[in-house]
């Protein structure tokens, strides 16, 4: 891909990225009862789009697609808020990707890849070992069956050596640099701190919840963070290798 895409070309990842954070966040959802939230494997598409094309492609399929899965699944209270903190996420990581991409550190990139590996460990045993509530529970207003899925603790201790395995193989090989997995980080900070601040402020109070419980979403959003930056490093990393976008 060139440096400087098309309009046509940047109409199409606008397109392509946008259902594909649209898909990611409806195929998977699990359901938070202290905020009315729901984890999701949205991250994963944004970071995908600020890693591989323009800042404003990771914004716009950000901000839209997740916020068109809120409203098609049953969370549309959440929709404005998702708009702007997901369109500022994707933005601000976008952005600091072409910012930091130059910065290559072997040994920085290992531990990257071992802090991920450690987060996904501690987020899956502490958080969702055991009983989840898979969703989602409607799309378009149709009722969905969900099942109540029991996940034992060692399927998340292969899940998080496979993931972060992979995803320290793209940075040990500078296929994905460890400045970019800050900027990608950085970017979901963002968004942690905006749903916080989203639920504090509006979602629980419109809802009846005490606004402190968005607390304890903090550590699940940070989750999910850390889960998209390890889904989208190895997939980036397959598509630069095998040519289908150029590492500027």
């Amino acid at each position: 891909m060139s440096a400087q895409p098309t309009g046509a070309r940047r109409i199409i990842n606008i397109v392509v990225f946008t259902v594909l954070v649209y898909s990611a966040t409806v195929v998977l959802q699990i359901y938070q009862p202290v905020t009315g939230g729901y984890f999701n494997l949205g991250e994963s598409m944004i970071y995908l789009a600020a890693l591989l094309t323009e800042p404003i492609v990771a914004a716009f399929a950000g901000g839209v697609g997740a916020a068109l899965a809120d409203i098609s699944t049953g969370y549309g209270l959440f929709a404005p808020g998702t708009l702007v903190i997901k369109f500022v996420e994707g933005y601000v990581a976008g952005y600091l990707v072409k910012r930091f991409g130059k910065v290559y550190k072997a040994y920085y990139s290992m531990l990257v890849g071992g802090s991920l590996t450690a987060g996904l460990l501690l987020f899956g045993i502490f958080f969702y070992a055991g009983e989840v509530y898979l969703g989602p529970e409607e799309w378009a207003g149709i009722p969905i069956e969900t099942p109540i899925l029991n996940i034992p603790v060692w399927a998340w201790i292969v899940i998080a050596f496979v993931m972060g395995g992979l995803a320290t193989y793209g940075l040990s090989r500078n296929i994905v640099n460890f400045s970019e997995s800050i900027a990608l980080l950085i970017g979901g900070m963002l968004m942690v701190t905006g749903y916080f601040l989203y639920e504090y402020f509006v979602s629980n109070p419109l809802t009846g919840r005490p606004p402190i419980n968005a607390v304890f979403e903090v550590p699940v959003n940070v989750g999910q963070a850390l889960v998209g930056v390890a889904v989208s490093i190895p997939v980036a990393s397959w598509l630069r290798k095998a040519g289908f976008f150029e590492k500027e």
